[in-house]
C-alpha cells in the first residue's frame, strides 16, 4: 500500500513538473480598423439605440495621420462650433481642406502621449476629440495602442486617410515643392470647392 501510494506520489511530482505552457498575451493587439467598423455595427445594430452619425465627420479640429511606415504627424484645424446640422451628415467624400505641407508637424513616437495631451487635453472638454487617420487599415504601432489603452482622451475617431492627407504627406517626406492646383484631384474621393 505505501508503495503503491510513493508511486502516486511521484508520478503526481512528474506530471505536475511539465513545463506548464505559458499563456501569451498580446501586449499591443493590432487596431484593425475594418473589423472595429463591422464590430461596432453590430453593436449598435443590436441594441435599441441608434448609433451616433460619422457620415461627413471627416475631420475635427485635431487630427493624427499614421503613415504606412507607423510614423505619427499631427496637424489642426481651425474650430469652428456647430450649433445645428447644416447637411453634413449627407456628405460621403470629404472637403478639400487646402492643407499644406508645412501644416503637418511629425510627432516623436515616444513623445506622443505628452505631444496629445498638451495639444488637446488643454483645450475646453467639448473640443478634446481627436480624428486619427491611417493609411492602412491595420495599425500596429505600439506608442499608439498604448496611449489608446490610456483612455486620456475620451472622444476619438478612427478613419483612413483621405486622399488630400495622403497627397500632402508624400510631398512633405519627399520635400517636394506642394501646389495643390497642379494635382489631378479624384473627384469621387474628395470635395472640391466651387471655383
Amino acid at each position: 500500500m505505501v508503495r503503491i501510494f510513493i508511486g502516486f506520489l511521484i508520478c503526481f511530482l512528474f506530471l505536475n513538473c511539465a513545463k506548464k505552457e505559458e499563456k501569451v498575451v498580446e501586449k499591443n493587439k493590432p487596431y484593425i480598423i475594418s473589423y472595429e467598423d463591422k464590430m461596432l455595427q453590430k453593436h449598435y445594430d443590436s441594441s435599441a439605440a441608434p448609433p451616433p452619425s460619422t457620415k461627413g465627420f471627416f475631420y475635427g479640429e485635431s487630427q493624427l495621420i499614421i503613415d504606412k511606415k507607423g510614423n505619427l504627424y499631427f496637424y489642426q484645424k481651425r474650430y469652428i462650433q456647430i450649433l445645428c446640422s447644416y447637411g453634413s451628415e449627407k456628405d460621403t467624400l470629404p472637403h478639400f481642406l487646402d492643407l499644406q505641407p508645412k501644416d503637418i508637424v511629425k510627432i516623436p513616437k515616444k513623445c506622443l502621449k505628452d505631444f496629445l495631451s498638451e495639444n488637446i487635453l488643454t483645450k475646453e472638454k467639448k473640443r478634446q476629440i481627436l480624428i486619427i487617420g491611417s493609411q492602412s487599415d491595420t495599425i500596429k504601432n505600439p506608442y499608439f495602442l498604448d496611449f489608446l489603452k490610456s483612455n486620456l482622451i475620451q472622444t476619438y475617431h478612427i478613419r483612413r486617410t483621405t486622399q488630400e492627407e495622403d497627397t500632402v504627406l508624400k510631398y512633405k517626406t519627399n520635400s517636394d515643392y506642394y501646389y495643390p492646383d497642379s494635382i489631378k484631384w479624384d473627384k469621387t474621393r474628395i470635395k472640391l470647392p466651387k471655383r
